[in-house]
């Protein structure tokens, strides 16, 4: 039993007690009066009286009289009290069924539910929060689906289109099959990378990921990795500036901490101005965690895309540009995988740059 509870039944019993006592003073008050007019104020009473012998049986029996009288104050009071419950407990559950249903009505109860009104407010207000989210999760769940639907036919049909052009066209020039191979090829990894955006989805409602930890030089892993998107930097003319702490050791799951280093500097790729300049800075944080913060200069990011920037299937670009455009969930699969670490990530923009910092402890 919490102390909100323990003390709501306390005052409730306290108050309980405290009417009774009240109404059986006020009574016992005025049977002393009442007393007091018949036996003093008028003192002789005689047989032929209506009330002689009732109120002479009543004097005699004084204290029976008043404990029955106490005895009907309580059942009384009991039965009231009960009443009160009762429709308490009703309002409660109408309470209860208004938070479920969604609706906006106000939550009131009576005084003495004053704490839990206020906690049922605060919940109907959680519960109204939480299923909008859900309601936008699955909707922007929804349009993602029905956009790479869309795109995943786009590059499928220019690889078909291009592959049947070279089967079919016997004397194309060597320049011209070679320039469409390649453009197939392109097409063909797009579509792969889409593909790979529908098992994201998969994995990420389906399974909960487990981290199989062990030490990592981060200073090899990040150089190599940052080595392996250089194709993809350029492309668009982006220089890496890389400036590491000497021996950054940090207990990870290597494969998880590999996919947040992707889904980051895929982002990073994807949202920067060409012939920029990134800047990765890695430094220790203890003796087994790390900083990493990363600097690119790309289009400011207003403030209401950055508090939902890490929500599953949501996108910094609504334009659905094919070429550049994911399942919209690398940043939540990252954000995911650096909680399980214990960590945190955190994302900032302004001035036209874009800031991302994580943190292991």
């Amino acid at each position: 039993m919490d102390n909100a509870t323990r003390t709501l039944r306390t005052r409730w019993i306290r108050n309980y007690i405290f009417r009774v006592l009240v109404i059986c003073v006020g009574v016992s008050f005025l049977l002393w009066i009442g007393r007091i007019i018949c036996f003093k104020v008028h003192p002789y009473w005689h047989t032929w009286d209506n009330y002689y012998y009732l109120l002479n049986y009543i004097d005699d029996h004084k204290i029976e009289f008043g404990v029955l009288v106490i005895i009907f104050i309580v059942f009384i009071s009991t039965v009231l009290e009960l009443i009160r419950i009762s429709n308490m407990i009703g309002n409660l559950a109408d309470s209860v069924r208004i938070i479920y249903s969604g609706k906006d009505d106000q939550i009131s109860l009576s005084k003495d539910f004053k704490e839990i009104e206020i906690g049922l407010r605060q919940i109907q207000l959680d519960v109204k929060t939480s299923t909008q989210a859900a309601c936008e999760a699955e909707q922007r769940k929804n349009d993602m689906i029905m956009y790479m639907a869309h795109d995943l036919k786009t590059p499928l049909t220019s690889v078909i289109g291009y592959l049947s052009l070279v089967d079919e066209v016997k004397e194309l020039p060597e320049k011209a099959r070679e320039k469409y191979i390649k453009i197939a090829l392109k097409k063909s990894l797009r579509l792969e990378e889409l593909i790979n955006g529908f098992f994201d989805i998969t994995r990420y409602n389906f399974t909960h990921m487990v981290l199989e930890k062990t030490t990592v030089n981060m200073n090899m892993m990040l150089a190599q990795i940052v080595s392996e998107f250089e194709l993809m930097f350029n492309e668009k003319n982006l220089v890496i500036k890389l400036e590491m702490q000497n021996d950054v050791f940090v207990i990870c799951d290597i494969e998880k901490m590999e996919r947040v280093y992707d889904n980051l500097f895929k982002n990073i790729a994807n949202y920067s101005y060409r012939d920029t300049e990134i800047l990765v800075s890695l430094e220790k944080n203890g003796d087994t965690g790390m900083r990493l913060l990363t600097i690119n200069k790309g289009k400011t990011i207003p403030k209401e895309k950055l508090d939902h920037i890490f929500e599953q299937f949501f996108r910094i670009d609504n334009s659905r540009n094919s070429e550049s455009g994911g399942s919209g969930l690398g940043l939540a699969v990252t954000k995911e995988i650096v909680e399980l670490h214990g960590g945190t990530i955190g994302c900032k923009s302004e001035n036209e740059e874009i800031i991302f910092e994580i943190i292991i402890p």
